[in-house]
């Protein structure tokens, strides 16, 4: 009898995963109100044993616009529900629209290779597997290539979950101060689960891929991303330095991706545009017998496409010369 059960468990769970949905959070409950010191990823943890889930959650509240943003007394759907809608009857009825009454559309600015970008976080992104293989082996992968990761039921991932592949690079360090600012997150490219093979191994295939793939690589679910971000003035005056740029290059320019050591501390938001600076320099001025401070030219203007908490990662849209780490930004307002 108890063997049964168990069988009518695991095959319940296994429906509930297959579907791509999040597993039965503990105790069949399906609202939780949010507590002082909560987290996405502490919910998660807390009734679905796994806080790298945490995406699926955020996933079913769409009314969060910033999973890094809740607030006690929040209500949040740990099931997925499609609500009742009231049917209502509409009497149509003639309404005269003149061009004063639409309203510009806001600027938009639209970045193609959304969720390539990259980031610097203070502390090692955390994972939740690696690619072990391929095949045929290859030392380097690509988009179509078929893989095999050390993630699978115990992780509860199912056929059709989506993983980002990442690589987190050497420390990055301030270059006015010298202090470690974090490690630079760089985004390899996506995976998709096709077969879930046991507890701690599936085969996946590479679906999209940014630079080239080892295997090695780490994994975690995949988070929603934005090709486009609104235009938006900053609320208040910030200025910081660019501290390192995507590529690894000296110089930068159109196009490129460059990280800033402003972010959420100083009110900065996805959109938000800096126009960069080279730094101010002295030249003697013999009138005066001794040397004065010329001023930063401007170089260039970068918009803002993801914030962490200390830093931000943003696209160079304009350059006039080549921009370097170093150089001064400062939020338009």
């Amino acid at each position: 009898m108890y063997l049964r059960a168990a069988l009518i468990v695991l095959l319940l769970t296994g429906m509930a995963l297959a579907q791509g949905s999040l597993p039965p959070p503990k105790d069949g409950t399906t609202i939780y109100v949010v507590r002082p010191g909560d987290s996405l990823w502490k919910i998660s943890g807390r009734f679905f044993d796994n806080p790298l889930l945490w995406p699926r959650l955020w996933e079913i509240n769409p009314y969060i616009d910033n999973p890094n943003l809740i607030y006690p007394g929040d209500v949040l759907a740990l099931k997925a529900k499609q609500p009742d809608i009231p049917v209502v009857k509409v009497e149509p009825k003639m309404h005269k629209v003149s061009f004063e009454d639409i309203e510009a559309p806001p600027p938009v600015f639209y970045y193609s290779r959304g969720g390539s970008e990259g980031f610097i976080t203070p502390d090692q992104w955390e994972h939740m597997g690696t690619i072990l293989t391929s095949e045929p082996p290859k030392i380097l992968l690509g988009t179509g290539d078929i893989v095999y990761t050390n993630v699978g039921s115990k992780n509860g991932v199912s056929t059709g979950d989506r993983f980002t592949i990442f690589r987190t690079s050497k420390p990055v360090y301030h270059p006015m101060t010298n202090n470690k600012i974090g490690y630079k997150v760089q985004i390899a490219g996506e995976l998709e689960i096709i077969e879930v093979l046991g507890k701690r191994k599936s085969t996946a295939v590479i679906t999209s891929s940014y630079v080239e793939i080892m295997r090695g690589a780490r994994v975690r679910p995949a988070e929603p991303f934005v090709k486009e971000v609104i235009l938006r003035k900053g609320e208040q005056r910030a200025d910081g330095l660019i501290v390192e740029n995507k590529n690894n290059t000296a110089l930068s320019g159109r196009g490129d991706i460059v990280y800033i050591d402003v972010g959420e501390e100083q009110s900065i938001v996805p959109g938000n545009t800096f126009s960069i600076y080279t730094l101010p320099r002295k030249a003697y001025d013999p009138d005066k017998g001794k040397r004065v401070v010329i001023p930063g030219t401007l170089i260039g203007k970068m918009v803002i496409l993801e914030v962490e908490e200390k830093s931000a990662t943003g696209v160079i849209t304009e350059s006039s010369r080549q921009i370097e780490v170093g150089n001064i930004v400062s939020l338009d307002i």
